[in-house]
């Protein structure tokens, strides 16, 4: 008879080692969902335990499952060697971090820095320590990047610091695996099955509510939270008509959620229940063909590509967006196409005095005059709203006179007193900082200017930003890589990324896919950047600028100069203070 084992994966990258174990495990039947402190046991309410014989799960989220379940519960240990491994992938990051958790990683930890001599700040959460006062105490300190769990990754988002997962290794996932076929073979289960859960799972895929006759809740699918309030606080209401009529439906809704509630009676070994499930649905929106959308950071968060550390806090710009997120000051975004515009927004968003009020976005590139008309005219405009975040992203693409008439209606009606303003300029070949729109938004609304810079202008930040990307497609993929070899990393360097941040992830993304050691290589770099469409006429193989060695050191010069110059659209002071030189010596080497 196999194990049947419920593993509750906090990241993607154990669920994936696990489900690659799978195979090796006849005698097991392994199911794996994502899922953490925050949502641990709403998987198990979702599920039947009658249908498991053990629960697999890591740190604290194992610990919270345990105190809640009949069944046995065996937690993956985090080993030395899994701490090692997250302390050599931060080596890469050249800013102070520091080791956060709970005793499992910092005992492992402490051990290690012993027997090694790291001299790395460690410290241990527990029973009346706040997470949150622990890692704004480092951020003040000065301390960039955290190595934690689960819990550290949560507060360091949202303080806006950079941090590495520490992960367990397939060695710890296969030894909890092989104690949990020992457990559960120990234990002989003789459980009474729950037949109201097992009934309410087979009849229904949606939430539910179980009551008794008299009115007394029995079972829920759902957690009862501020969230989820409005559907108990309905059911309560007309509980009544729902004990008396086992055919009862109601409709309603709850802001842009449509919902639907309908009632049945079923005996059960000769106990009668009230079975009421609810049916939730998107309620139309007519501005959604407008090109509004309603960011949701808890949304957001559930979403894996969320925990990709921000490349926007390598650097310079992270004080700087500090900075802003604390006015309530407009704010214009400029940069190149993939330099982070949106991340940076959403960042001043949840870091600003407005963070628990909605955060709209208003996308140009869907603009007409018809929807522009709406905007401006329209009662249910979100422009109307009091306390809202309102991105406005590629502003570039209004023309002249519908982007005169949009600023000229946002000053006129205190639109940027009443609410937070961000907006975003792309810029490219056509549009710079000297426009009629960005000069207009500078002054007219005295916006402050956040300017990101193209990726190939923080050669110095690509070790750091590498650093984190490869750190969250480790968790997702379930990989080890610890970083690129020299040679690669020199590579990495010397492209002129002409997508920059996008186009960046894409490769660190496909090179740890395609890499089966510790460390990126070097051919396989340059392979992939050899595949990249060149950037100019004068990039050799995907876009790495070649020379003609075999030539006077004059024409070499002029080769050098032309080629950035053509990378900076022909901007003679970006490409002058690139190469360290002069606008009039930039002159007079393209003359000679």
């Amino acid at each position: 008879m196999k194990t049947r084992i419920l593993a509750i994966a906090p990241y993607q990258g154990m669920k994936e080692v696990l489900v690659s174990l799978q195979e090796s495990w006849p005698d097991v039947e392994l199911t794996v969902q994502i899922g953490n402190l925050q949502n641990g046991l709403q998987i198990l309410q979702n599920c039947d335990l009658d249908d498991y014989d053990i629960v697999l799960s890591r740190g604290g989220t194992a610990r919270l499952i345990a105190s809640h379940i009949q069944i046995p519960v065996v937690a993956v240990e985090i080993s030395v060697y899994d701490v090692l491994h997250a302390i050599k992938l931060a080596e890469n990051y050249t800013s102070s971090f520091a080791i956060v958790g709970y005793p499992a990683i910092t005992d492992c930890a402490r051990i290690l820095c012993n027997l090694l001599q790291y001299n790395i700040k460690i410290i241990t959460l527990g029973e009346g320590i706040d997470p949150y006062e622990v890692v704004k105490s480092l951020k003040k300190d000065g301390c960039e990047m955290i190595l934690c769990d689960m819990i550290g990754t949560s507060v360091a988002n949202d303080l806006g610091m950079n941090f590495i997962l520490i992960t367990s290794g397939r060695e710890s996932i296969e030894t909890a695996l092989e104690q949990c076929v020992s457990i559960a073979r120990l234990f002989s289960l003789q459980r009474q099955q729950a037949l109201v859960l097992k009934t309410a799972v087979v009849q229904s895929r949606e939430s539910l509510f179980v009551y008794t006759k008299d009115g007394s809740l029995f079972f829920s699918s759902l957690e009862r939270s501020q969230a989820t309030e409005p559907f108990f606080t309905y059911v309560e209401t007309h509980l009544n008509e729902f004990l008396n009529d086992p055919r009862l439906r109601l409709e309603d809704r709850v802001g842009s959620l449509l919902f639907s509630l309908y009632s049945r009676h079923i005996n059960i070994n000769g106990t009668p229940y009230v079975y009421i499930y609810l049916l939730l649905q998107d309620a139309p929106v007519s501005i959604d063909e407008l090109g509004i959308s309603l960011y949701d950071s808890r949304e957001q968060k559930k979403n894996s590509s969320f925990y990709y550390g921000s490349a926007n806090l390598v650097g310079n710009n992270a004080r700087l967006m500090e900075q802003y997120a604390k006015t309530l000051y407009p704010v214009l975004i400029t940069g190149e196409t993939g330099t982070g515009k949106d991340k940076a927004a959403q960042f001043i968003y949840e870091h600003s005095e407005y963070r628990k009020s909605p955060f709209v976005t208003i996308d140009c590139t869907q603009a007409n005059p018809k929807k522009w008309t709406y905007l401006m005219e329209s009662v249910n405009s979100p422009l109307n709203d009091l306390h809202t975040t309102i991105y406005i992203k590629n502003i570039q693409q209004l023309d002249e006179a519908l982007a005169n008439s949009f600023i000229s209606y946002l000053i006129q009606g205190d639109i940027h007193r009443r609410n937070r303003l961000i907006f975003s300029c792309t810029i490219g070949e056509s549009v710079t900082e000297e426009s009629v729109c960005c000069r207009t938004l500078m002054n007219a609304l005295s916006c402050l200017v956040l300017r990101l810079k193209p990726l190939r202008e923080r050669t110095e930040d690509i070790p750091g930003i590498a650093t984190l990307y490869i750190s969250q497609i480790n968790n997702e993929l379930g990989k080890q890589i610890v970083g690129f070899e020299p040679e690669a990393m020199a590579l990495m360097k010397q492209y002129s990324w002409r997508e920059n941040l996008s186009q960046f992830k894409r490769i660190i993304r496909e090179l740890v896919l395609q890499t089966e050691s510790y460390y990126i290589p070097t051919h396989l770099v340059q392979h992939l950047l050899n595949q990249e469409q060149p950037a100019h006429p004068h990039s050799g193989s995907g876009g790495l600028e070649t020379l003609n060695l075999n030539q006077t050191l004059d024409l070499i010069n002029y080769d050098i100069v032309r080629i950035v110059l053509e990378q900076e659209n022909g901007n003679r002071s970006r490409a002058a203070s690139r190469l360290g030189i002069s606008r009039s010596t930039l002159w007079r080497l393209l003359r000679q």
